[in-house]
């Protein structure tokens, strides 16, 4: 009974958000366009353009997530960067294209909150891999720092935060460490004379190192010692 149950939750939640990915599509081609026109709508945003352009991204981010949470034998960790995939774009938009946000943000998500099958173990993942939701994290506030700032840092900074954000749930270590870089260096030297840029970048590379240790070693992080150790003598 509770797989046709489960199935039908993930077709909500596929319509749900492919829904609220079109609708947010649709409102970032009316800030690129004419924005400008409806400030009380749009927010009153300085860059309309690329603010809309950088909405139609994350919206179409969120539609292909909504498409692939239907497949089935998902991890839990994948499940999470669903529900991750989501959310992010559904609260992160806010900021970029104002009150035309509104019905995609409820949308997306309500529908990351409900392809989640079991969020007790999503948390005990979490409690052992919580470097990965750190560097997600970092990436979502590059996100928010490109969303106020002028057209050229703000398209740097949206890659920027996507690559980190990808580098997070990336299983390559050669790719991981490309992401990151993408993702930090450039915004930081646009930025240089900023603090927070900088900053950015060397806490994502304090943070990617216990991930590439783990991707070396095959021990969660963080794992312990003896973990660690029984984990190296059954593969020896």
């Amino acid at each position: 009974m509770r797989g046709p149950i489960v199935d039908r939750r993930h077709r909500l939640v596929s319509w749900l958000g492919l829904v609220g990915a079109a609708l947010g599509v649709l409102a970032g081609i009316l800030q690129a366009t004419i924005g400008a026109r409806i400030p009380e709508w749009t927010g009153a945003k300085a860059a309309p353009l690329a603010l809309g352009l950088l909405t139609i991204g994350l919206s179409a981010v969120a539609g292909w997530v909504a498409v692939r949470q239907r497949r089935a034998g998902l991890s839990v960790w994948a499940r999470a960067g669903c529900a991750l995939g989501m959310i992010g774009p559904g609260l992160l938009c806010l900021s970029t294209v104002g009150r035309l946000w509104y019905p995609s943000a409820i949308l997306l998500v309500a529908a990351g909150i409900l392809t989640v099958d079991s969020w007790r173990s999503t948390a005990k993942v979490i409690a052992v891999d919580w470097f990965r939701v750190l560097l997600s994290a970092l990436g979502g506030c590059e996100l928010l720092m490109a969303a106020g700032a002028a057209p050229v840092p703000m398209v740097v900074g949206a890659v920027g935060g996507l690559a980190l954000i990808a580098a997070a749930w990336t299983t390559s270590r050669g790719a991981r460490w490309g992401l990151i870089v993408l993702g930090t260096v450039p915004f930081a030297a646009l930025a240089w004379d900023a603090v927070v840029p900088v900053l950015l970048a060397v806490l994502a590379f304090a943070v990617a190192i216990p991930l590439l240790r783990r991707g070396r070693t095959g021990c969660s992080w963080p794992a312990t010692r003896r973990t660690c150790t029984a984990r190296r003598a059954g593969r020896g």
